[in-house]
């Protein structure tokens, strides 16, 4: 088996997004109204991170398994957080965002093992604070997020109906 995680490109637009939309069916089949109406992933938005370099996929056999973004631009709805606080005494930060593994093959660790190389690759670019976030409802990301060693810091509030989320936080050494 060969896994990979390397920059998205043009050419993997298509099974990102297939990734994505299959990950929303799985999401609202649980439930969870995260990637709902206002709050879904959109084309144009995974395009501009594809084109930018933010955008990560994650292969397994030179098959795309996994999408997610990485980004270090302020996040405006992390400067208000409820039920806790950032711990920002290391200044700037990073965020992964729209992370999804393809449902057909969830629950054999790739999400974790996913998420882990994104932190290898954070720590590569010289990133040292990593917040991530996820609904209430979606359990199994938190498990995800958890096992990476990310610390739980309070609730942050996403601008539409349904957007409280879980915010978590990390500093790597």
């Amino acid at each position: 088996m060969n896994i990979e995680i390397r920059t998205g490109n043009h050419d993997d637009f298509q099974e990102i997004m297939h990734i994505i939309n299959h990950a929303r069916n799985k999401l609202a089949a649980s439930g969870s109204p995260q990637w709902s109406n206002e709050d879904a992933p959109k084309e144009a938005d995974i395009k501009n991170k594809i084109e930018s370099g933010n955008n990560y996929v994650f292969t397994m056999n030179q098959t795309i398994i996994g999408t997610a973004i990485i980004t270090d631009e302020e996040e405006s709805a992390y400067s208000s957080i409820c039920y806790g606080d950032w711990d920002t005494s290391q200044g700037d930060y990073a965020t992964i965002h729209k992370f999804a593994i393809n449902p057909e093959i969830n629950g054999k660790g790739y999400g974790k093992t996913f998420l882990k190389l994104l932190l290898l690759v954070c720590k590569e670019k010289g990133l040292a604070e990593i917040r991530i976030d996820t609904h209430p409802q979606n359990r199994a990301m938190q498990q995800v997020i958890l096992s990476a060693g990310f610390a739980f810091k309070g609730i942050i509030h996403l601008p539409f109906v349904n957007g409280e989320r879980y915010a978590y936080q990390l500093f790597l050494s």
